[in-house]
């Protein structure tokens, strides 16, 4: 009798201090890691990888067949970030547009929505013209149309013309992300991204750039007829739904696709 309440009392005292244990051992709590999306870093397996030489390069790319979709949105004196444009316009993607100068102007031929905020400036880089009409007809050329147009951005240099690869030549170049905005043959916008997977903001260099889509359309099958290059770099962002690429500095203007 004496053995059975010594027993009883004895796993009494165990569960009292495996309760006691349990209530100081706090569980570590698991936290999500963030997404790819948060951190301006595609998933791997997402995008196209495009090889020129020894460098290989992440491209990702938005075609839009309506471009009644698009407006171009002037971000000079407002220089409200990608992710507040992209949640406050409503856009199902955004991506950076021209160059602008220190003083906060557009380096070039600037129109949003049939307003004229500059006009053409003769430059031997910046030699490019994308535009869309009021008959939503998407172009790129090396002069300004002629008839009226809704959205009108001067960039370059000019990388596709006629689907002919154009060869460039320059005296300063660097290795930088690349945002390009193209039209296909059948009146279709393509924004596309080239980058270093190891590190957004790096990428092609502007001379080797037109091989680099002459290789994106040999992976992607898309056919580009005309194309140019926009701000890029640290200045450069591309929202779309696989990928999000946020900027470091300050954006000029954006394309927004509603």
């Amino acid at each position: 009798m004496k053995k059975g309440v010594l027993v009883f009392i004895a796993a009494l005292v165990a569960v009292g201090l495996y309760i006691g244990l349990s209530g100081r051992v706090s569980k570590p709590k698991t936290q999500a890691s963030p997404t790819p999306g948060v951190l301006g870093i595609p998933s791997e397996g997402q995008g196209i990888e495009i090889e020129v030489g020894e460098k290989t390069f992440k491209a990702f790319y938005l075609k839009t067949p309506n471009t009644q979709d698009i407006t171009l949105i002037p971000n000079f004196a407002e220089k409200e970030t990608a992710r507040n444009i992209f949640e406050k316009g409503s856009c199902k993607a955004l991506i950076s547009g021209g160059f602008y100068t220190p003083e906060g102007s557009p380096t070039g031929l600037f129109i949003s929505e049939g307003n004229q905020i500059k006009k053409y400036v003769s430059s031997s880089l910046t030699n490019t013209v994308y535009s869309i009409n009021d008959f939503a007809t998407p172009r790129i050329t090396r002069e300004v149309p002629r008839d009226h147009l809704r959205v009108g951005l001067q960039a370059g240099p000019l990388l596709i013309e006629n689907s002919f690869i154009q060869n460039l030549s320059l005296i300063r170049d660097e290795e930088a992300r690349r945002i390009v905005v193209g039209v296909t043959g059948e009146n279709e916008t393509v924004f596309l991204v080239f980058y270093n997977p190891e590190s957004t903001f790096t990428g092609p260099t502007l001379d080797s750039l037109p091989d680099v889509l002459e290789s994106f359309q040999e992976k992607s099958g898309v056919e580009i007829a005309d194309a140019m290059n926009l701000d890029g770099g640290t200045a450069s962002a591309f929202y779309s739904s696989e990928v999000r690429l946020p900027e470091a500095s300050p954006v000029g203007s954006f394309f927004c696709i509603r």
